[in-house]
């Protein structure tokens, strides 16, 4: 038995923040079925991109702009659960394909909508794209530091955070479906992660001051909290978060001259002489290589990590033994190891049930569960409402 046994899924999203949250519900076992335009998803052109957020999914091929693609759609609606889309609001209402027009075909659909803006707002009809919400949510800033120039983040951590906001969103209205026999509709935005993920950055009050200045390189946020490069090349992150591992540092560097200089005596006066206090650590650290460093530290309890790449990720014995990546076999790629499933439940574990599917790959046999006979599926074809 798996958590979403029973529940079936219709994707209508593209991109990453729609089709990421369907496969959350396809990892727990939900028909997730992926509904595409006769040519496929755009987003297929990405490659990989695609295939890590649509692994678990069934595709259907259909053209929803036409009256008898509409038909399709409709009743694969009137067979679901819930419903996942991300365009920008007005596209579905004008196909007819809206919450309030499907709710009357299926008056306990669960319809979450993730508009990258919202659905109201001077900035409702921005393209989502996840650079736009980084600069005006203000993570660009934030991570480059005040007075500093803003930081581009190149994985869309904002995409994937709405991705699972919208999960969350759509687990909730299922639990209140079960108590109440009724379904709603549900928001939420990947303007709305950004602002999420940065809420003790959200808060203000009179005579506060933001006085984060980043770092000069942007390693880190203060020299005790900061990557910094070995002997041999390789960086590694390093982490004070008291005065006893203040201290512990200074030692493990044999610096205990540090601790009586009256530039970094205090947490205050070390961030008062942050930039002296990165150049002597970065020097210090760049005479041994970075695993005698890791070595050290790690003995004297200074909170340290590695700087790892993917490749090296997806061979770690930590993230296999957690399941963090796994693998699985895909039709024209052969064994691919990709992300795990997060939530690991005891009594209902998650599963990767396919791999991301080929446009239009479960056409017929989705079309024959609705009760479409193998001529009208063959006529449907034939007019290229079906692919």
């Amino acid at each position: 038995m798996y958590a979403l046994d029973g529940i079936r899924v219709v994707d209508l999203s593209t991109m990453i923040a729609g089709p990421f949250c369907t496969m959350l519900l396809a990892d727990m076992g939900a028909d997730v079925i992926k509904v595409e335009p006769p040519d496929g998803d755009p987003w297929r052109q990405m490659g990989l991109a695609f295939l890590g957020a649509n692994r678990g999914k069934r595709s259907i091929a259909v053209d929803v702009r036409r009256e008898e693609g509409g038909e399709i759609f409709r009743k694969l609606v009137s067979t679901s659960d819930i419903l996942v889309e991300n365009f920008r609001p007005g596209i579905w209402q004008k196909l007819g394909l809206d919450y309030q027009s499907l709710c009357r075909i299926k008056p306990d659909l669960i319809y979450i909508s993730i508009p990258a803006f919202g659905s109201t707002g001077p900035y409702v009809m921005l393209p989502g794209y996840d650079g736009l919400p980084q600069v005006l949510s203000g993570q660009s800033v934030s991570q480059g530091g005040i007075g500093n120039p803003p930081v581009f983040l190149k994985r869309p951590s904002n995409d994937y955070a709405a991705a699972m906001l919208s999960a969350y969103g759509a687990m909730l209205a299922l639990y209140v479906r079960a108590k109440q026999g009724k379904g709603q509709y549900v928001e939420t935005s990947i303007i709305d992660a950004a602002v999420a993920m940065q809420a003790s950055d959200f808060i203000d009050y009179p005579g506060m001051q933001r006085q984060f200045r980043g770092d000069a390189d942007l390693k880190g946020v203060k020299a005790t909290c900061r990557l910094y490069k070995a002997q041999d090349g390789r960086w590694f992150f390093v982490l004070c978060t008291n005065e006893a591992q203040w201290r512990a540092l200074a030692q493990v560097l044999g610096r205990d001259d540090l601790l009586n200089d009256p530039r970094f005596h205090t947490p205050q006066k070390r961030e008062e002489n942050d930039e002296a206090l990165v150049d002597i650590l970065a020097n210090a650290f760049s005479a041994k290589p970075a695993q005698q460093w890791l070595a050290l530290l790690e003995e004297a309890a200074v909170p340290c990590a590695p700087s790892l790449t993917v490749d090296e990720i997806l061979k770690d014995p930590h993230y296999l033994a957690n399941e963090l990546v796994v693998d699985h076999d895909h039709p024209t790629l052969g064994r691919v190891r990709q992300t795990g499933i997060g939530p690991k439940l005891s009594q209902t574990p998650g599963r990767i049930w396919r791999p991301a599917p080929v446009v239009g790959q479960h056409t017929n046999e989705i079309l024959i569960e609705l009760g479409y006979s193998e001529e009208q599926i063959a006529d449907l074809r034939a007019k290229r409402i079906i692919a």
